[in-house]
């Protein structure tokens, strides 16, 4: 199974910033990852989403945002027929504020929104549907700002489900937008000259407090998150090995199968053997 990769000339045109699509699923959408932001809404229907690896059930109220480091699969229960606005965005829909409120953690979010709040979102995408249509004037600011308030739903329902801090509270802003960046933009050759000035810092100061704020040296880091992408792509997918070593962004095979032997004890393919065979076994 390879998956797709869903690029923004695709399904956007040049100067948009976001899309909106009412989907009807009948049987399931295969393995895929995007260029772009992901915002999807269920209001009727049951289903599953495989997101990178790990399966969740959908229902009416199911809200979630998937980033362009994501990758997942969708699809209805057996019998069932699945309704869902999806909106598919451009990073420069997303303001500053609006992305570190949204992912303090470097993480993506979800939720299960009830009662008037699932109310609320179904009205707010009926209007954004029917001002894309219509094209009113001023229909671009109204859609920016529905956007916008759903966006903070979904955190607010998050926040409010984990009960705590986020993982990144205790950092410094510069850092946490540093590091929703990397956590974004990983699978790209990303420099750490890149990550400091989005930090909005020299080069060499950035390598330091990055070091003293997250336990490990930036290129560390960056390796660590390319290789939990791999592991997870490897055990999810038949995407050869080769393919997985590039779209997790490393530039050579021989570097990559080092570095996941070290990491993780098992070379790519020997890990995808035993998870195959773990799965077999289990299934009798």
């Amino acid at each position: 199974m390879e998956p797709r990769r869903l690029t923004i000339a695709d399904y956007m045109s040049q100067g948009t910033t976001f899309r909106l699509f009412r989907h009807k699923l009948e049987k399931p959408i295969d393995l895929h990852w995007h260029e772009f932001y992901e915002l999807a809404f269920v209001y009727e229907g049951e289903g599953y989403q495989i997101w990178n690896g790990t399966k969740y059930k959908l229902g009416p109220g199911s809200l979630f945002l998937l980033t362009p480091a994501d990758f997942h699969e969708i699809g209805p229960e057996p019998g069932s027929t699945m309704l869902l606005f999806n909106t598919i965005l451009s990073e420069d829909i997303l303001s500053e504020e609006l992305l570190q409120l949204l992912f303090r953690g470097g993480e993506g979010y979800a939720a299960e929104v009830a009662g008037d709040d699932r109310e609320l979102l179904v009205h707010e995408f009926e209007r954004i549907w029917t001002e894309c249509l219509e094209e009113r004037e001023g229909s671009r600011i109204w859609v920016r700002g529905a956007m916008e308030r759903i966006l903070i739903l979904l955190a607010r329902h998050r926040i409010s489900a984990e009960g705590r801090r986020a993982e990144g509270d205790h950092l410094k802003p510069s850092v946490r937008r540093a590091l929703t960046y990397i956590h974004h933009h990983f699978r790209l050759p990303l420099t750490l000259d890149e990550a400091a000035k989005h930090a909005g810092m020299s080069t060499n100061y950035f390598s330091a407090t990055f070091r003293k704020s997250t336990g490990i040296a930036f290129q560390n880091y960056l390796q660590a998150l390319r290789l939990r992408f791999a592991r997870t792509l490897l055990q999810a997918s038949d995407l050869p090995v080769t393919d997985i070593c590039y779209a997790s962004g490393f530039n050579t095979l021989s570097h990559f199968e080092r570095a996941f032997k070290k990491e993780f004890g098992a070379a790519p393919r020997s890990m995808r053997k035993e998870t195959k065979a773990s799965g077999s076994a289990s299934g009798d």
